[in-house]
């Protein structure tokens, strides 16, 4: 469109100048008829000099706006210039700038501008006794044709470009639709949660745009394709746990009564430690300290699989300042060795949840503090109400440790089943990495969440459970 618009641009220049040639030409004929007969027509001719400065002001056939003169030898002899009203002699301004131009036999058509007069097309003309003969015109009027051109051709461009860019807009708009909504599909799946094994994917990209004949239908056929591979192994994935849970939870229980039969055959046994060689009576020791280790170990399992399954739980109003009070003097009892401290609400938190798995959570972190800091840490437990939690109320509990925190490479894999920060020191003390792990069941089978922050000389648990945000036993009560 702008090359168009140059285009046309100069084609109105051309155009104009081409008018005002011929009008130089015919104004130049005239000139030259004028001047001969005036020249001429006495039996002895003289210079045109000698005829006075009004001479050219008498001639005719001359347009308005135009201007005649006569140079010789570089000096302007006579001028005119045809207005409306009458002719005038030209000013002094365009007579010096017509006798500073170097004149010659080329007889094409220039731009100069005379003076106070503005710019002029200018075309000379030699005659016999050396004189020039100079028809211009005034350019003023092709100058604002040429101005009203470009500003017409710039609207008339503007608005063609204005209307191609709406259109495309909406044509394209219209053609991508099937492509934003092909879009859309697979942003909700991006979001959704399926982490849980129990999540599945059942959205799918309507017929409407899988139609293999277009693009458009090519992406959201793969599309379909790939929700469904995916969705299949999801559903495998969650098969194979329910599985490895069940199996878990049999195996757990089948186990509990020979271990229990194991621990209570060596107890009953070491009775009579008087009549038994030492040897045996320490053996006899060691198979009820494993025994008992290996029933800890059995009731955990059988705890997260009932924990994944939602089982178990039974839920009443606790709490919460209370129970994390027993629960920390129920640890400072046996672990003299740290500092424990507690920071609990004026009021009274109350949560809906299963009060011995809750103190079995705030014990787990408790004890977690205990296994991996040394002796002389503060181990401070914090109860309050989440002020970023969005929509309903929010209880927070944070177990805060001075100790020498946790390497970074394990914070992502802290709650994972079996794992310990530090393998050799948590074998001595028993801990078989579950502890956190049940920590983190427990916080979701009450619909809550767990997290943990850690650099040395700092680590925070942060547990963050549904509020029941009226005093139990009111008529209002609203749990999350």
């Amino acid at each position: 469109m702008v090359v168009m618009g140059v285009l046309h641009m100069i084609s109105l220049r051309d155009y104009a100048y081409d008018l005002t040639d011929d009008r130089l030409t015919n104004s130049l004929d005239a000139l030259r008829h004028s001047f001969t007969k005036l020249s001429y027509t006495e039996a002895h001719p003289q210079p045109f000099g000698m005829k006075g400065p009004d001479a050219l002001i008498t001639f005719t056939g001359q347009p308005v706006g135009s201007l005649i003169a006569v140079v010789r030898d570089g000096t302007v002899t006579g001028s005119a210039v045809f207005t409306d009203n009458e002719a005038r002699h030209a000013p002094p301004g365009a007579v010096s700038a017509l006798e500073a131009i170097e004149w010659n036999d080329n007889g094409s058509p220039f731009n100069a501008v005379l003076g106070e007069l503005g710019r002029y097309r200018l075309k000379s003309m030699s005659i016999d006794d050396g004189d020039w003969l100079v028809a211009a015109a005034s350019l003023r009027p092709t100058d604002q044709a040429v101005a009203r051109g470009f500003v017409a051709t710039v609207l008339l461009v503007i608005a063609a470009l204005l209307v191609i860019a709406i259109g495309t807009l909406l044509i394209v708009r219209y053609a991508l639709g099937p492509l934003r909504r092909v879009a859309a599909t697979a942003a909700t799946v991006a979001k959704l949660p399926l982490a849980a094994p129990e999540n599945r994917i059942d959205i799918r990209i309507p017929d409407a745009y899988t139609d293999p004949d277009s693009e458009v239908g090519i992406v959201g056929q793969a599309l379909n394709r790939l929700l469904v591979n995916v969705d299949s192994a999801l559903a495998e994935r969650a098969e194979s746990d329910r599985r490895m849970r069940r199996f878990l939870a049999d195996v757990s229980h089948e186990l509990r009564t020979p271990l229990t039969a194991i621990q209570g055959y060596a107890e009953l046994t070491r009775q009579d430690s008087a009549e038994l060689p030492e040897t045996t009576e320490y053996a006899l020791a060691r198979i009820e300290a494993e025994s008992s280790r290996m029933s800890s170990l059995v009731a955990d399992l059988l705890l997260l699989s009932r924990l994944d399954e939602r089982q178990d739980l039974l839920t009443e109003d606790v709490d919460l300042n209370d129970l994390v009070t027993n629960a920390v003097s129920d640890i400072a009892v046996s672990a003299t060795d740290h500092d424990w401290r507690t920071v609990l609400t004026e009021d009274p938190i109350w949560v809906s949840a299963d009060r011995a798995r809750l103190h079995q959570l705030v014990t787990n972190l408790l004890m977690n503090a205990v296994d991996h800091t040394p002796p002389g840490t503060t181990v401070t437990t914090t109860v309050s109400r989440d002020p970023n939690a969005p929509g309903p109320a929010r209880a927070k509990l944070t177990v805060h440790d001075d100790g020498p925190g946790i390497p970074a490479e394990l914070l992502p894999h802290l709650f994972d089943r079996f794992v310990r920060a530090d393998k050799s020191r948590s074998r001595k003390l028993g801990n078989l990495g579950l502890g956190l792990a049940i920590v983190q069941s427990v916080a979701q089978a009450h619909n809550g969440a767990v997290s943990v922050k850690s650099r040395p000389g700092a680590t925070v648990f942060t547990v963050v459970l549904p509020e029941v945000v009226s005093r139990p036993g009111s008529q209002d009560r609203a749990v999350p």
